[in-house]
C-alpha cells in the first residue's frame, strides 16, 4: 500500500512539474509605434546567433522568421527597410545583453516585460543590462530610421542539451513569437496568412 502511495504521488508530481517545463513567452514593445504602417524589413546578423554553434539551426531560425515577415504582409529589402530584424539565443550559458552592447535604444513607451518571470532571467534597471538563462530565443524588431527598439519577443527553453537536436522545440519557439507578433501587427498579418493557408489546400 506504501508502495502504491509513493507511487501515486510520484506521478502526481510529474503531472504538476509538466506547465513549469514548458516554453514560456513574453512581450516587450513600444505603445507609441503604429505597427502597421511597417512595409519592409531586412535581418541584422547578432553576435549571438547559431551560425557559431550551428549553421544549419541558423539558416532554419532566419527562414522561418523570414516566412512569416513576408506572409504577414512585410518586404524583405536589402537596404532602407522600415524595420530591422535580429534574433539573438543564449546557447551556451547565460547571455547578457545591455544597451551599449546593441545600436539602438528603447522607444520612447516601450513597455519592459517581467524578465524574471518563467525563468527568462534578470535585469538590472540602473544599469539597463538583462542577463536571459541558457535556452532563451529572443527576437528583435527596430524601427532604423528612428534608431529604435519597438517590439522584443522572448521564449524559454527554445534550446536545450544537444544542439543539433533542437529543430522542433526551436521552430515551437519562434511560432510562438511571431503568433505574438502578428497580434502586434495587426489584423492584416493574419488574414494574409489565412489566405496563403488556403492557397495552399
Amino acid at each position: 500500500m506504501r508502495a502504491r502511495r509513493i507511487l501515486c504521488l510520484s506521478a502526481l508530481l510529474c503531472l504538476i512539474g509538466l506547465p513549469l517545463a514548458a516554453q514560456k513567452t513574453h512581450i516587450d514593445y513600444d505603445g507609441a509605434t503604429a505597427f502597421n504602417k511597417y512595409r519592409t524589413f531586412q535581418f541584422q546578423e547578432a553576435r549571438k546567433a547559431l551560425r557559431r554553434v550551428s549553421p544549419s539551426l541558423h539558416d532554419d531560425v532566419i527562414e522561418q522568421l523570414r516566412g512569416y515577415m513576408i506572409t504577414g504582409g512585410l518586404t524583405e529589402v536589402r537596404e532602407d527597410p522600415d524595420v530591422y530584424v535580429t534574433y539573438f539565443v543564449a546557447d551556451q550559458g547565460n547571455l547578457k545583453l545591455a544597451l551599449t552592447d546593441l545600436d539602438y535604444a528603447y522607444g520612447p513607451q516601450f513597455s519592459p516585460g517581467s524578465y524574471w518571470e518563467g525563468g527568462v532571467g534578470t535585469r538590472d534597471v540602473s544599469k539597463k543590462v538583462y542577463v536571459f538563462k541558457e535556452g532563451t530565443v529572443i527576437i528583435d524588431v527596430w524601427d532604423r530610421e528612428r534608431e529604435i527598439l519597438v517590439w522584443r519577443g522572448m521564449a524559454t527553453k527554445g534550446l536545450k542539451g544537444d544542439y543539433h537536436k533542437n529543430e522542433k522545440r526551436l521552430a515551437k519557439a519562434i511560432t510562438k513569437l511571431m503568433k505574438e507578433w502578428d497580434a502586434m501587427y495587426g489584423r492584416h498579418a493574419q488574414a494574409l496568412r489565412e489566405i496563403e493557408a488556403e492557397r495552399q489546400r
